[in-house]
């Protein structure tokens, strides 16, 4: 299979070959670390994702706290 119809096929079908890396990912440390290490990882990656986020548009923690808990005065 060429380079090109390989690049078309992915282009195409981005969604379903990200989903089927992601149950790999997902069984594959179920796996190797048991259901509620896999939670605690997945949980851990999830947050690191946030915060960088967060770094990412320049927004301190400070101001996410505000957000989620307002100070009632």
């Amino acid at each position: 299979m060429s380079a090109k119809i390989m690049r078309q096929l992915l282009a195409e079908h981005w969604g379903k070959v990200l989903g089927g890396l992601t149950g790999l990912f997902v069984g594959l440390s179920i796996i190797t670390f048991g259901l509620w290490r896999s939670l605690l990882l997945f949980l851990c990656i999830a947050l690191g994702v946030f915060l960088g986020k967060l770094y990412d548009r320049h927004e301190g923690l400070q101001k996410v706290r505000q957000r989620i808990w307002p100070d009632s005065d």
